[in-house]
C-alpha cells in the first residue's frame, strides 16, 4: 500500500513539473508572439504612410510645386513626347 501511494505521489510531482514547464514555456513563445506581431504593425503603419507619401510627392502637380519652390524659375520642364530614349548596342 505504501508503495503505490509513493509511487502515485512521484507520478503527481513528475506531471505537475513538466506541465508547468511546458506552460511557461508556451507563455514565453507567446510574449514572443505578442512582441513581433507589434512589431510587424508598426512596419506595416511605416510602409503604408511612406507608400503614401511617395504617391503623394509623384503626382505631376506636387513635383511642379516643389520645383517652383526649390529648384527657381530656371527648372526646365520636359513632357513625355519630348524626351527620346537611348538605345546602346552592345553586340558590335
Amino acid at each position: 500500500m505504501f508503495k503505490n501511494i509513493l509511487i502515485s505521489l512521484l507520478l503527481l510531482i513528475i506531471g505537475t513539473t513538466f506541465t508547468s514547464f511546458y506552460k511557461n514555456k508556451s507563455k514565453e513563445l507567446e510574449n514572443q508572439l505578442n512582441i513581433k506581431k507589434k512589431k510587424i504593425f508598426e512596419l506595416k503603419k511605416i510602409k503604408n504612410l511612406e507608400l503614401k507619401e511617395n504617391v503623394y510627392l509623384k503626382s505631376p502637380e506636387n513635383i511642379q510645386k516643389l520645383a517652383d519652390k526649390y529648384l527657381g524659375r530656371d527648372y526646365i520642364y520636359f513632357n513625355n513626347e519630348d524626351i527620346e530614349f537611348l538605345v546602346i548596342d552592345e553586340k558590335k
